[in-house]
């Protein structure tokens, strides 16, 4: 009982913060995204095709400045399943790739299944963060209503979330 109180009481204010949150995420036409930005996509993944483009803009109140803008797109004539976020100045900030559950590593998978075996994998997104280089593996679990989200080094080894860096908590992806 203990736990589920605690659940609860930690889902609300996440549901308070959240409804605080300042960050505007909106679609954008590609004419509308800067050079720099579309010429770092097509350097990073000269084989992506981008179907939408997204601006995330506003730090504080009544901010409007761009914060970053997102790529979506497939590789080698795949499905949508990468996002890259730029900076304004075209730096690549983080690339994610979706994962379904069947295409995660098995490693993965079975640190995953012992960790919440009450859980079931939804999928994952494989995470590469630039700066510093970093990749962790986000795996998205579900017991009936109940989300859990696990992270992973890309060796397997368990992400305590106050080990996460600060760029998976401060930007949408």
């Amino acid at each position: 009982m203990k736990k589920i109180t605690t659940l609860m009481l930690v889902f609300c204010c996440l549901l308070a913060t959240a409804q605080e949150s300042t960050f505007e995420h909106e679609y954008i036409a590609e004419a509308e995204v800067p050079a720099l930005v579309k010429q770092s996509q097509q350097l990073n993944f000269p084989n992506g095709f981008v179907t939408d483009w997204f601006i995330e803009r506003g730090l504080t109140a009544g901010d409007d400045a761009p914060v970053h803008y997102r790529s979506k797109f497939s590789e080698d004539g795949g499905n949508d399943t990468h996002a890259a976020t730029y900076l304004p100045n075209g730096m690549l900030f983080f690339h994610s790739e979706f994962l379904q559950a069947n295409n995660i590593p098995s490693d993965i998978l079975i640190r995953s299944r012992a960790e919440y075996d009450a859980f079931e994998i939804q999928h994952a997104d494989f995470i590469t963060l630039f700066n510093p280089k970093r990749e962790i593996y986000r795996v998205k679990l579900r017991d009936q209503a109940l989300v859990q989200m696990a992270y992973y080094t890309i060796d397997g080894m368990p992400i305590e979330k106050n080990e996460l860096p600060e760029e998976l908590l401060v930007f949408k992806y």
